[in-house]
Order: C-alpha cells, then sequence, then structure tokens
C-alpha cells in the first residue's frame, strides 16, 4: 500500500478551520477491556513522558491491560522475531521502513475489529495501513541552541545553514544509522549540498554520504533515541542538532534554551506495528485501537506537539496548539515531504533503498 502524506497533510487541513474547540470524550467500549499485558518498545524522555501521560496510562486505567515497556532498539527486536520470541508486541517505525519490515515478514496483520466505527471514520485512509496503524505525523527540523545563537542574531534556519561551519561554527548532532529515515539524514544532507527542496528525489545517495564525510569531523553526537539531541543541546555537547520537533517543543516548555526552524523541516508519518508472532497480540490490537480514538490523540499533540492520527483530535485543541503542529496549513507550505516510495523501492534482489542505504550509513561510521 503507497502511502502519500502530501494528499494526508492537504486533507487534515481542509478539517482544520471549522473544528470547534471542545468534545466529549467517549467512554471505553467493552471489548477493548481485558487482563495481561502488552509490551511496547519506547524512546525515553519526553516522548516516552508524552505516550504514558496519553496512551500508556489511561489504558492500563480504563482496559485493566499493563503496559510494559522495554527499550527501543529495532535491529535487537528485529533478531529476536527472526527466532520467534519477539522481545515486545508493538513497536513504532517510520512510515518508510514499513515494506522492508513486511518483506522481512516481521509484522502482523492489523485486526481493526477492535477499532470503534467513530474512531476509523476520523482516520484518513493512509493510517489504516494493512500492517500498520498510524501513530503520528512528525517532522525533522534543524534546532538550536539560543545561548549560543540569540535571538537578534544570526540563527541557523535550514540545512545550508546546518551544514555551514564557517558562518555557524559549533559541533553537530546527527542521527545515528538506525534512525536514517525519520532522522532525515540524507535529505537534509542533500539539501545541506544545495539541492533545491523539489528536486530531492530520487535522493543522489552517494552525494548525501560525500557530504556526511565532509560533516562527520563535525559531530560532536551520532544520536539513537530521540531524546538524545535535544539532551546534547542542553549540557552544551553540540551546538545545533537535527531534531525531532516534538522533543524540542518539550525541552522549550520546560525552560530549555532551544529553538527551531520549520523551514525544510521534513514532514513525516509513523507506524505502529504488531510483531510477527506477538504473544499478546489480542492486548496489541486492543492498545491500537484505544490510542487511536480523538482523545488520546488530542492528549499526545498537546503533550509533545505531534500531529494527531484522527482528524477529530483537532476538535479538542486550541488553536494556538494546532498552528505548531507539523502538516498543519501554516506550517505545510515551509515542509518537505519525505518521499516513502522512493524509500521503499526495491532492487531485484529484493532490498529496498533503505536497506541499501542503511548498511552503507553503518559502514560509514565503522572507519
Amino acid at each position: 500500500m503507497k502511502v502519500t502524506v502530501r494528499n494526508l497533510a492537504f486533507g487534515t487541513a481542509l478539517l482544520l478551520a471549522a473544528a470547534p474547540l471542545t468534545a466529549q470524550s467517549q467512554e471505553v467500549p467493552e471489548n477493548l477491556k481485558g487482563t495481561g499485558e502488552v509490551v511496547i518498545t519506547s524512546g525515553g524522555g519526553t516522548w516516552e513522558a508524552a505516550q504514558k501521560k496519553a496512551f500508556f496510562d489511561p489504558f492500563t486505567r480504563d482496559t485493566g491491560i499493563q503496559v510494559v515497556l522495554v527499550p527501543e532498539d529495532h535491529a535487537k527486536l528485529l533478531a529476536s522475531i527472526k527466532i520467534g520470541q519477539p522481545e515486545a508486541d508493538i513497536t513504532g517505525i517510520p512510515g518508510g521502513a514499513l515494506k522492508g519490515w513486511v518483506n522481512k515478514e516481521a509484522v502482523e496483520e492489523t485486526d481493526y475489529s477492535f477499532f470503534g466505527k467513530d474512531t476509523l471514520a476520523g482516520m484518513p485512509e493512509q493510517m489504516k495501513n494493512k500492517y500498520g496503524v498510524g501513530a503520528l505525523l512528525s517532522s525533522t527540523v534543524v534546532a538550536f541552541n539560543t545561548s549560543k545563537y540569540p535571538a537578534g542574531g544570526k540563527q541557523p534556519k535550514n540545512w545550508v545553514d546546518f551544514y555551514n561551519v564557517k558562518d555557524f561554527p559549533g559541533k553537530r548532532a546527527l542521527p545515528k544509522c538506525e534512525k536514517i529515515l525519520d532522522g532525515g539524514l540524507i535529505e537534509g544532507a542533500l539539501m545541506g549540498d544545495g539541492v533545491s527542496p523539489d528536486k530531492l528525489y530520487p535522493l543522489d545517495v552517494d552525494r548525501a554520504f560525500n557530504k556526511l564525510a565532509e560533516m562527520k569531523p563535525n559531530v560532536g553526537r551520532w544520536w539513537v533515541a530521540g531524546a538524545d539531541a535535544p539532551q546534547s543541546l542542553i549540557s552544551g555537547e553540540v551546538d545545533i542538532a537535527a531534531a525531532y520537533n516534538g522533543r524540542i517543543f518539550s525541552a522549550k516548555k520546560e525552560g530549555a534554551p532551544l529553538e527551531l526552524s520549520w523551514d525544510q523541516s521534513l514532514l513525516q508519518l509513523d507506524y505502529w506495528v504488531i510483531t510477527k508472532g506477538s504473544p499478546n497480540k489480542e492486548n496489541a490490537a486492543k492498545f491500537l485501537a484505544y490510542i487511536s480514538q480523538a482523545k488520546p490523540q488530542a492528549d499526545f499533540a498537546e503533550a509533545i506537539s505531534y500531529g494527531p492520527v484522527n482528524n477529530d483530535a483537532y476538535k479538542l485543541l486550541p488553536k494556538d496548539m494546532i498552528n505548531i503542529l507539523p502538516g498543519s496549513p501554516e506550517l505545510v507550505k515551509k515542509q518537505v515531504f519525505q518521499n516513502y516510495e522512493w524509500w521503499n523501492e526495491a532492487a531485484a534482489d529484493g532490498r529496498t533503498n533503505w536497506d541499501v542505504a542503511l548498511e552503507r550509513c553503518v559502514a560509514m561510521l565503522s572507519h
């Protein structure tokens, strides 16, 4: 199934203007209640805190099913799935990685029978993939420490500035190979080398890795967990970082001297997937049905500033909040849509562009 983020964002935007500000939350359907547990991977930090507030704690409270968290490590998780002993029932993956997981027979088909009719009606078709449920709309942005680059002075605003160490000196934080897709590593490098956003795809991978090789001596942190980027900015380990918008938003709310630019930010879609052989498959389906409702989606968006996957969530959000969500009408004009069709293209050997880029990244960082 093809994922078209452009159409999704446009459809979402059309709903915003007429959305009322409040709506009543619905009681939990009986078919979502149960016993036992569901094991979910988590990236820690403000991400985990937002999920706990909006998803994990309310789900356990309302259904009786316990949520058990394990650190997110996709390589380890895939290895455990391969031997038939998945260490988690649910994980989140970038939209462009979904086909690769399907090809590896690492995910179960999603059971939408647990989803309420209202929930399904509020979710755009792109969010209801056969093998994954939309998790969020997010953006990878250029972020920086305002102590180093204060307001009123020269501040980095796009990927060209990010890769310009002469005019914007200081260490950088970039995503490590596991986050090559949702961290926008290749796209950012190409725009940093002067490629126009509308000419990005198909990605010139050779050119991107040449640019990354140039930047490598100036990278102070290669991050895996999303929390690492804002933490490295706050600690002074780096001055400019490629980071998830929600992580920077949350750190700013807590008083951190951080800022971000939406210019050339990547608009992205993540999926929740149920792992192949999940021992708690039914509870996993119940969890996804629960958190896809409008109220949990609105609570999550308000906690960490990621775009909701249920359009009815916008009816529960204040207008000033909507204007800082990825994919909103104001921001979408500045954003670059990540092309998952390109990332999912496979060669004759079955390896996708994502698989190839991932291997090449690992080789680059090992030297």
